[in-house]
């Protein structure tokens, strides 16, 4: 089975497995939503008072909150916040010296109210001027109920981003194990680190984020601010390698600005002359240039290629994620300086899409990777004894001219001709491959070995002395004595000669290869002669 279709069988298996899961947990979501809203209601500040441009003070009768049960909660966006029963300070959110200019962030607040308490005043100040006149509203109810009804309505969406990172993840690792085998391009690793930083991203502005991670709010914060950035120079390089576009400067100048951007960012925060939240301005514009970048990609393939399959799935989810930016971009700036959930879902739906595209071009390069794998070992190797054949040997001399401790090893086996007179062809070509195979068996963890004509074969070694050359020379011949005695037709006589290159007598390893044929002819006189000496002893 192709490459390509178990990869789209195991792609629609988890596609439908997650579709599933995730509509079971919207379902579970909706209903718990139904449940807790007879545990949650909304409430007035009995007085507002704007005490500054910055602070702002909320008052409360206790009583009027134990009403309704026993917990205050409220939404505040880059605001620090001190609750106070009567004159105790009971619930502070507040920057931490150790990061100056670091916002609190966006977080749900939840105060519990103590008993004896009369009079409940929230203090907020505005971090950012940003966020001065952002609207504040209360609810009040049961802690445990108002909590948990919150985690059930972030669930979808915190499982969706926690899919953009696993997606990312599984992509990565799968083109760092395959990336070499394969002759994978970079689409997969640059579109895996787009996903997993997207996920990262958008999981620190979920709901249950803001909850569960809430004693460190501020690394949220900084997380949340370095994946949005990095997410530009990961797009760029997966938007030039999905079009194969040779591009000499743009990607270059968008990632960049990128990395100019994070380094000025980090300054002015680690200085305290202004914070990630408040140069959001700046990515969201370099996002915006990305995005035509990809436009302009885009267009450039329309004319190359005119329409099909794979520009129709590039243009449907190019309006997506414009779509999606823009929404967010006003959800951000004139609602809560959150992201929105249509936000983070209409990132999935692109990133979906386009995963289907990048694997489909995997499984496309892993076809052709296996073809041009094969096409070579057809070039470099012999069919018939599946050793080197003389193309990848004649290669080798042309980078190896003159190797430093080399030798050179040469065969020929005896009688071939007389075999295939006599015998046959088929009997020939199974004389050379009962020796070739001898030969693998005994020099092939030492070098290469390569069948360079119908009955001659060399190896090239690098490192063994003469005594480790003698102990290989009398374990080949007890491997032939070996099969002759099992099979007694054809018999195997393997003739051979070694030589080491000497830059003081060889120009090149050819002259090393000559030296090492005069050995082995020799050495196939000798064999001749003991035969005939043998046979006349019979």
């Amino acid at each position: 089975m192709k490459v390509k279709t178990i990869l789209g069988r195991i792609y629609y298996i988890i596609v439908a497995v997650c579709v599933f899961l995730h509509v079971v947990i919207l379902s579970l979501s909706f209903f718990d939503n139904k449940h807790q809203e007879k545990y949650c209601r909304s409430i007035i500040p009995d007085r507002e008072y704007q005490t500054d441009e910055d602070n702002r003070r909320f008052v409360f009768s206790a009583q009027k909150i134990k009403d309704g049960g026993d917990c205050l909660r409220f939404y505040t966006a880059h605001m620090e916040v001190s609750v106070y029963a009567d004159d105790t300070l009971i619930y502070h959110v507040g920057q931490q010296q150790a990061m100056p200019k670091v916002s609190p962030g966006v977080m749900w607040n939840y105060v519990g109210i103590p008993s004896g308490a009369e009079q409940i005043q929230v203090m907020i100040r505005a971090v950012y001027p940003e966020v001065r006149q952002k609207q504040i509203d209360f609810s009040i109810g049961g802690y445990t109920q108002m909590y948990s009804g919150m985690l059930y309505r972030s669930m979808p969406v915190t499982f969706i981003c926690l899919l953009e990172i696993l997606l990312g993840f599984f992509m990565v690792l799968w083109w760092l194990i395959a990336r070499t085998k394969m002759k994978m391009k970079q689409t997969l690793l640059h579109f895996g680190t787009f996903s997993f930083l997207t996920g990262t991203w958008a999981l620190n502005e979920t709901d249950a984020a803001l909850l569960i991670l809430f004693p460190v709010r501020v690394e949220i914060v900084f997380v949340s601010a370095v994946a949005l950035i990095l997410m530009v120079p990961s797009f760029v390089w997966f938007t030039k390698g999905f079009f194969d576009v040779e591009d000499k400067w743009g990607s270059d100048i968008i990632c960049a600005l990128a990395y100019l951007n994070l380094a000025v960012q980090l300054i002015l925060q680690l200085a305290g002359i202004r914070g990630f939240r408040q140069m959001y301005t700046v990515t969201h514009v370099l996002l915006g240039i990305t995005l035509l970048y990809t436009i302009v990609m885009l267009i450039s393939e329309y004319r190359k290629t005119k329409v099909h399959r794979h520009l129709w799935v590039v243009v449907v989810g190019g309006f997506i994620l414009l779509g999606t930016l823009v929404a967010d971009l006003l959800h951000f700036y004139y609602g809560s300086f959150q992201t929105s959930i249509y936000d983070i879902y209409g990132v999935f739906v692109y990133i979906i899409i386009f995963a289907v595209e990048v694997c489909r071009q995997v499984a496309e390069q892993v076809d052709a990777g296996q073809k041009l794998q094969l096409y070579e070992e057809l070039a470099t190797k012999d069919m018939l004894t599946k050793l080197y054949n003389r193309n990848a040997y004649d290669e080798w001399i042309k980078v190896n001219r003159q190797p430093k401790k080399a030798k050179i090893v040469v065969f020929d086996l005896n009688n071939l001709k007389q075999c295939n007179d006599t015998m046959g062809h088929a009997a020939g070509d199974a004389y050379i491959q009962n020796a070739a195979g001898i030969i693998l068996h005994v020099f092939g963890n030492c070098g290469n070995c390569y069948r360079i004509g119908g009955d001659e074969f060399c190896v090239v070694i690098y490192g063994n002395d003469p005594s480790d050359m003698e102990e290989l020379f009398r374990q080949m011949k007890q491997e032939q004595d070996e099969f002759n005695s099992k099979n007694a037709i054809p018999q195997i006589q393997i003739a051979y000669g070694y030589a080491e290159f000497d830059p003081e007598t060889d120009r090149d390893i050819e002259d090393t290869r000559s030296r090492a044929d005069d050995k082995m002819y020799q050495k196939k006189r000798e064999i001749k002669a003991d035969t005939n000496e043998n046979k006349r002893t019979e």
